[in-house]
């Protein structure tokens, strides 16, 4: 039976988000697709898994090999940016790929610049707001709520420019 969940999580979260898909996990439910904040589990209490995501914008096969190699299962991706991995909660040989602090920080990084361009192109896309603002209660509501994707923005720089200076200084 699949089980579908929605839970919001922001991409500087990555690592709350694996422990709550392996708490998840624990409780028999096993990540089997993400969509758009929906989680769809497969159920099957007599499985149990560790979950890794790592953020990477070009997943060749190589790279899903090496994980594969690794022994991690590749389960599914969110915009072919999300890698999410999984292996047997009962196999403690596999260790995480990428969890050296310099791969740690550099996934810090890519994640940055990825959203530093994202937000880059909507603050363009937002000029037309303000060139053609006449001030009916529909343009306040678009500028409200575009205050609220810049404050989520500014505080995703800050968290990811706090998450690599505490790599960098470890």
């Amino acid at each position: 039976m699949t089980v579908r969940k929605f839970k919001l999580f922001l991409g500087p979260n990555i690592h709350k988000e694996e422990e709550w898909l392996t708490e998840m996990s624990k409780k028999g439910l096993h990540l089997k697709k993400y969509r758009l904040f929906n989680y769809f589990f497969e159920e099957d209490p007599e499985q149990s898994y560790v979950y890794q995501i790592d953020f990477r914008q070009e997943a060749t096969k190589d790279y899903l090999q090496l994980y594969e190699d690794a022994g991690w299962e590749h389960v599914t991706n969110a915009m072919s940016i999300f890698h999410y991995f999984r292996k047997e909660a009962s196999n403690t040989d596999v260790k995480k790929i990428y969890s050296d602090k310099n791969s740690i920080q550099d996934n810090y990084k890519r994640m940055l610049i990825f959203y530093l361009f994202i937000f880059f192109f909507f603050l363009i896309s937002q000029l037309g707001i303000i060139v053609s603002w006449k001030g009916p209660w529909h343009d306040y509501l678009l500028v409200g709520g575009d205050i609220v994707i810049v404050v989520v923005y500014l505080y995703m720089f800050y968290i990811l420019n706090k998450r690599i200076n505490f790599f960098r200084n470890k």
